[in-house]
């Protein structure tokens, strides 16, 4: 396939052709772009499971970890259909935790000291009255079922890409991503704990987004990505399979009911590998409102012969039906879930509760690695929106996990975020 730096060259002989043509109006672009910022701060703080209940806690066994990140973005004013953006970012450590690795209080995706590009892009819009169609070129930030960037965390990962994006169709995005390096949060610094380093894909991924609201009060989201490369494409769970290259799909439909509050919806995910076992799963949905209260009941099923890949990313599942800590892809597991959110008529305040319920059986336990049968969560979710100083939201998510194993198998996990947007 052709690698991204050949790309990379050609538009930007054209963006200096364009720059000759049009000096005036680049010069204006420049004055008239824009700087934006992101300060990040979170901390994760975890009491000690051990045994098979510390296979399903994973990273987030024992922490005690906190770090700040600094984001600063700059985009010119659009001229000529174009536009450039850059943006870097540094994390900062709070060593706060005892220890490095994997028996310490560390979280590598919390504990990053690094500083790189997150975002090097050229943005270009073809002519409004042939199409709405626009280009993206570069390092750049992806958000979809199958492929995204997290947000989770103070730093993020981030892809280099070129993304097509179209809305000539009424009420319809479509997204041809074409995807050549994947740049972990980390960088390629270490820090002393984390050994994954930026993702350069020998055979570039592709993938087909669509996005549909065409009939009244459905929504319909779909994806296809490929990847066609035989070493780990990544983070957990994505490299759960390494060393095969697959096919993953996603169609997800959400209908909202006329004349009621009734949202209803459902699922379905599907892996295809080139030599071991194909997986996917399902899942559905209903939520109404009470009162002040929206009540949502999920169900998902992953299917026994091995653990769903994931979103590629450093975001497990994306478009996940149950807002826990504790994730719905390993093989065989089946949750349902309870979810109670509300206001409480306070403005920028969302209060979510969750119960979920797994249950597993024996060929799912042995192709995931993992033992969730019988165990649940009960998940508090916080976030508020000040008022008063606008860019400033805190988010404090509380869980208490009860994973039905021998030895110690109650968890409680605390991830306290405050981020202020500039």
């Amino acid at each position: 396939m052709i690698k991204m730096n050949k790309i990379y060259l050609a538009v930007a002989i054209a963006s200096i052709c364009s720059t000759n043509l049009y000096a005036a109006s680049f010069a204006d672009s420049l004055k008239n772009g824009t700087f934006t910022g992101e300060i990040r701060n979170v901390l994760a703080l975890s009491s000690e499971v051990d045994g098979g209940s510390a296979a399903i806690a994973g990273v987030g066994n024992n922490s005690h970890v906190g770090s700040t990140a600094l984001a600063v973005k700059y985009e010119t004013a659009p001229f000529s259909g174009l536009k450039f953006g850059v943006a870097f970012q540094h994390g900062q450590d709070w060593n706060i935790h005892d220890g490095e690795g994997r028996d310490s209080e560390d979280d590598s995706r919390v504990s990053i000291t690094s500083t790189n590009v997150q975002q090097a892009y050229i943005d270009y819009s073809f002519d409004k009255d042939t199409t709405a169609t626009s280009l993206r070129l570069g390092r750049q930030l992806i958000v979809s079922p199958l492929l995204m960037n997290s947000g989770a965390f103070p730093l993020r990962d981030s892809f280099d890409a070129v993304v097509l994006t179209n809305k000539d169709l009424p009420d319809t995005t479509l997204k041809l991503m074409y995807v050549d390096k994947w740049n972990m949060r980390y960088g390629d610094d270490s820090n002393g704990t984390v050994t994954q380093t930026d993702k350069d894909f020998e055979n570039n991924l592709i993938s087909l987004y669509l996005n549909n609201n065409s009939i009244g009060g459905l929504n319909i989201e779909g994806q296809w990505l490929i990847n066609d490369n035989d070493t780990a494409a990544g983070d957990p769970p994505t490299n759960v399979n390494a060393g095969d290259s697959y096919q993953t799909g996603f169609l997800g439909l959400t209908y909202k009911i006329p004349d009621t509050s009734w949202v209803i919806g459902t699922k379905v995910l599907t892996a295809d590998y080139d030599s071991k076992p194909d997986t996917g799963y399902w899942g559905v949905k209903a939520q109404t409102k009470l009162g002040d209260y929206t009540v949502k009941l999920a169900y998902t099923d992953v299917d026994d012969a091995a653990s769903f890949p994931g979103t590629l990313g450093h975001v497990p599942m994306f478009r996940a039906y149950h807002q826990t800590i504790t994730n719905e892809y390993f093989a065989g597991q089946k949750t349902t879930s309870l979810e109670v959110k509300s206001g409480l008529g306070i403005a920028g305040l969302s209060t979510g509760l969750t119960y979920a319920m797994w249950s597993q059986n024996t060929t799912g336990m042995t192709n995931s690695g993992k033992n969730l049968d019988g165990g649940s969560e009960l998940a508090l979710d916080l976030r508020y929106k000040s008022q008063t100083v606008k860019g400033l939201a805190t988010r404090i998510q509380l869980s208490q996990m009860d994973y039905d194993q021998s030895g110690e198998d109650d968890q409680t996990y605390l991830r306290a975020t405050l981020n202020y947007s500039f």
